[in-house]
């Protein structure tokens, strides 16, 4: 049963965060934020300045007219929130959700760089991120890789 035991030690209370995860938290946070404002913004004032610096004028015309566009961007928000306390808590499915959200926002960006609609704020965002997600001290503190340089990151459990 040596499969099922976790690959990362519990966060003890003494247990410091490596500067990258901490970096990390606060990209997923403030992507988080972001879109928070977003929305708050959206239907606070129709030329707000959040929307002109995050260029979203679409998106925010898609959330006033849709509810359920409202609602993808408030669970979007709530994924990026979660996965800032769950890297916090040095867990591994909080680095798994952040590697597929920020996977699917670089997808996003490079379709909008290709219509013409690109939001460079937003792309220099996951960009980072994407460096600090795969720092190898960010990977071995959440468990998804060891410290002796082996890829951990197996569906149900650690190395075998």
């Amino acid at each position: 049963m040596s499969g099922m035991e976790p690959s990362a030690p519990p966060p003890g209370p003494g247990r410091r965060r490596p500067f990258a995860l901490l970096i990390l938290i606060a990209l997923m946070g403030t992507k988080g934020a972001l879109i928070l404002l977003m929305l708050l913004g959206t239907f606070t004032a129709s030329d707000s300045p959040i929307l002109r610096a995050l260029r979203i004028e679409s998106l925010s015309e898609a959330v006033r007219t849709s509810n359920l566009a409202l609602v993808v961007m408030l669970v979007v928000a709530t994924i990026l929130l979660l996965s800032a306390v769950g890297l916090l808590a040095f867990r591994r499915w909080a680095w798994l959700l952040a590697m597929v959200t920020t996977g699917l926002f670089i997808a996003v960006d490079i379709m909008g760089f290709f219509a013409g609609e690109a939001n460079y704020l937003w792309m220099a965002l996951n960009i980072i991120t994407v460096f600090y997600l795969n720092q190898r001290e960010v990977r071995v503190g959440v468990g998804v890789a060891s410290e002796d340089g082996r890829d951990d990151l197996v569906v149900g459990g650690g190395a075998g």
